[in-house]
This record gives C-alpha cells, sequence and structure tokens, in this order.
C-alpha cells in the first residue's frame, strides 16, 4: 500500500489530500503538526490516546481550531528524533485494527444473541411517580426519603 503523500506550508485540503503537514515541523520530521481534513474530535481524542500509548512519543495532544472549520490539528513530538509520521501511520492502522475487533465481537454477539437487552426507562413516568410519592410524604407530615431528613418544607 502506498503512503499518501503529504504537502508543507499547506492551510487548506489540497488536491483532496486527508492528512497535511502545517509549517513548522522539524527538518527531520520528529516534531509536526499534522492537519486532518473533514475530522472532529472523535477521531482526535481516540488518535491522540492511540499515540501516547508509543513509549518513543514525548507529546502529543490535537485541537479543533474552530468549531465551523472541519478539520483538527494533530502535534507529535518524538524523542531520539523518530519520525512522526510514521508515529501517526501506525497510530491510524493500530486504531483500525481495534476498531475492526470491536466490529467482530459486536457482530458475533448480535448473530449468536449473546447481547444484554435492558428496558428503557420512561423518564416522565419515573419523575412523576417521585413527585407523587413526595407530595403524599408532605400530606402525611412526612418530610424524609428513607433515613435522610430532606429539610423542612415550611422554611
Amino acid at each position: 500500500m502506498e503512503q499518501p503523500s503529504f504537502s508543507d506550508a499547506v492551510e487548506r485540503e489540497v488536491d483532496g489530500e486527508k492528512i497535511t503537514i502545517l509549517p513548522g515541523h522539524s527538518a527531520d520530521y520528529s516534531e509536526a503538526t499534522f492537519c486532518l481534513w473533514k475530522e472532529d474530535h472523535t477521531l482526535g481524542n481516540a488518535l491522540r490516546w492511540m499515540i501516547m500509548k508509543n513509549p518513543d512519543v514525548e507529546f502529543c495532544g490535537y485541537s479543533a481550531p474552530h468549531p465551523s472549520e472541519p478539520k483538527i490539528h494533530l502535534r507529535i513530538q518524538m524523542y531520539d528524533n523518530l519520525s512522526a509520521i510514521t508515529c501517526l501511520f501506525e497510530a491510524l492502522a493500530n486504531l483500525r485494527t481495534l476498531f475492526t475487533s470491536i466490529d467482530e465481537a459486536y457482530q458475533a454477539a448480535l448473530a449468536d444473541n449473546t447481547y444484554v437487552i435492558e428496558e428503557d426507562t420512561d423518564i416522565k413516568a419515573r419523575v412523576a411517580a417521585i413527585a407523587q410519592e413526595a407530595a403524599e410524604r408532605r400530606a402525611r407530615g412526612t418530610n424524609t426519603i428513607g433515613d435522610v431528613p430532606m429539610g423542612d418544607s415550611t422554611s
């Protein structure tokens, strides 16, 4: 599989490239900030987590420059002049492997009917029941729930 090319000094999407390298990287690419187009915190945080599991990583952080822009910036700084580009591609491959294994387990559970089905709670009915119980306690003159005093309703 051929690695995608990167464009230096790019602050906009060029020729449909998904990942670009922003200006300010080191000459050996051991420190670089990447721009991932059409991505948000969902990928940014998962990718940051995966990258930080690598013991050769000195720092990794991401930001969404502006909520209306469909991109994130990902900064990677490596120890011992190792490649941040290689680190990024390894982390992406590891995330794909992780997501694939989660999907396979999910699909197997669906096929075997070995998943838990929880009853939906009718929140409005539950709140109404709690309010009714509280009203009944006030009418009886007891303003406690269990052994915990809930305060004086006359104050």
